[in-house]
């Protein structure tokens, strides 16, 4: 998660204009790292995926004060990431955390009514663009 801001904010420092395009599925974080451009492009069966912060706890006993940190580091995360998707979208707060509160897809088309997307259609890159792809795992 923390990757995916800092990712998103070197983008959005970079001094020159950034494109970002999805062509296939957008999921987590990442929905995150495509608000970072500055024109937000997707192909028309292209979706996004949204879920909630969480956080793993194997084979461990927390007591009250731990319960509560975790907690407080997961409403904090939520609440940067929400900030980033309603600061370029037309989503509310309150409609992003929505989305956060159940695995939920996003279509092209629901995408670009929501203003998580600029433009869909037919993604034709230049001949000898640079070409990035960011893959998690």
């Amino acid at each position: 998660m923390h990757d995916g801001i800092a990712i998103y904010n070197t983008l959005r420092a970079l001094p020159i204009p950034i494109r970002t395009y999805n062509v296939g599925s957008i999921n987590s974080i990442g929905n995150v790292i495509y608000q970072a451009g500055d024109k937000r492009i997707c192909a028309e069966n292209a979706s996004f995926m949204f879920h909630g912060v969480g956080c793993d706890i194997q084979n461990a006993r927390l007591e009250l004060k731990q319960l509560n940190e975790q907690v407080k580091s997961i409403q904090n995360d939520q609440s940067l990431i929400a900030g980033i998707i309603t600061r370029h979208t037309g989503m509310t707060e309150e409609e992003v955390n929505g989305l956060f509160l159940e695995m939920e897809y996003m279509s092209a088309q629901e995408a670009l009514e929501r203003g998580v997307a600029d433009e869909v259609g037919d993604i034709r890159l230049p001949k000898g663009i640079p070409i990035h792809q960011l893959i998690f795992q």
